[in-house]
């Protein structure tokens, strides 16, 4: 009698575990499949917007679509669409450019082989121009002795997904304008956590090999744990401090923050002082004309580039050269709005805008 009441609880649990199974997996199948029409529809509805005559982009990944299946608002998918239809168009002409530059290339190398001579026997061979610019050399070198530039990754959560997109495209610009620079910062990554919208963007865009590969220190740490206070100084566009001379020995930390979508004010400064760090803000105001619509908005790498100069020549009308031409309509007069002494701003106070827009 035991062992037929075992038998029977055995079998019992059997069929339980057995349903259960099969309930789980029946679930998993409505899901895929609904997630399959939910993608299906996505395609659908952009081959409508495409036959009406709206901006969307010939090729979008699986991502993308992804993200465009997600979006349950009409208008922002209508934003989505047009801001993807203008990167395709970006690249297009990138690409243009290059084949032009390639068969310019070829032209100029062909007229120089008639007036070229065979070598002879000689010590020196030439070299491919490629092998004597080592892109990693310089960077490597600013690891192991530039200044500290950080960028601070915490603002994942006043982002969406188009201004994330940015902020990877313009890290790229940062990285390559290290390069060319003089002397190269040793650029660290902070608050950069594994999983967030800025960190799958950045190896999505760069691909997982790339985005290994890049010459930065990233870290999960914060910016406290990884650098002390005192050599802090945060840039920040809302600073009421302005910055007069660059300081080799402190550790400048910039957001890493695209606010192309809302120009959203006193984030970094705020920041800045619940870290309760040293904060100033650029003196582009005193030193550059603004026109009546001029655009006073600053993308990362154009701060890269204003730092580098300022760390080679320390002249502000030498570093406000990277500032470009199309946003302002001349360099101001010595002595003109200056910033003082102390490095507070004069009474006439001109509010600007630091945000770090797309890269036009």
């Amino acid at each position: 009698m035991y062992h037929l009441l075992k038998l029977v609880r055995t079998i019992k649990n059997k069929h339980i575990y057995q349903s259960r199974y099969y309930c789980s997996i029946t679930n998993e199948s409505s899901k895929e499949t609904s997630y399959d029409r939910g993608l299906e529809e996505a395609r659908e509805l952009i081959e409508e917007m495409r036959l009406s005559g709206r901006q969307v982009p010939q090729q979008i990944s699986d991502a993308d679509l992804e993200h465009f299946a997600s979006i349950k608002s009409k208008k922002q998918r209508k934003n989505f669409m047009t801001f993807m239809y203008r990167r395709e168009c970006l690249r297009l002409k990138d690409k243009e450019k290059r084949l032009e530059k390639r068969e310019q290339r070829k032209i100029e190398s062909e007229e120089s082989k008639e007036y070229e001579t065979p070598l002879a026997n000689t010590l020196f061979l030439k070299r491919n121009q490629r092998i004597l610019e080592s892109d990693n050399w310089k960077l490597s070198q600013g690891m192991k002795f530039g200044q500290n530039v950080v960028f601070d990754f915490c603002y994942d959560q006043y982002m969406q997904r188009r201004d994330a997109i940015g902020l990877c495209m313009q890290m790229g610009y940062v990285i390559h304008a290290n390069k060319k620079a003089k002397e190269s910062f040793h650029i660290h990554f902070v608050n950069h956590l594994e999983g967030s919208l800025s960190h799958k963007e950045l190896v999505r865009t760069t691909t997982k090999d790339a985005y290994n590969k890049m010459m930065v220190t990233m870290s999960s740490q914060s910016l406290l744990e990884k650098f002390p206070k005192e050599n802090i100084i945060y840039l920040s566009p809302d600073s009421p401090n302005i910055m007069r001379t660059f300081d080799d020995t402190k550790t400048y930390v910039i957001g890493a923050f695209v606010d192309a979508t809302q120009i959203q004010k006193g984030l970094s400064l705020g920041i800045a002082k619940r870290l309760n760090v040293s904060h100033v803000r650029l003196p582009i105001d005193y030193y550059l004309k603004w026109g009546s619509g001029g655009n006073k908005n600053l993308t990362l790498d154009q701060v890269i580039k204003i730092l580098s100069a300022m760390k080679e020549t320390n002249d502000w009308k030498e570093a406000m050269k990277h500032v470009p031409i199309r946003k302002h309509t001349g360099m101001k007069t010595c002595g003109q709005n200056q910033p003082t002494s102390s490095g507070q701003e004069p009474a006439a106070k001109d509010n600007f805008i630091f945000s770090r827009a797309l890269r036009p």
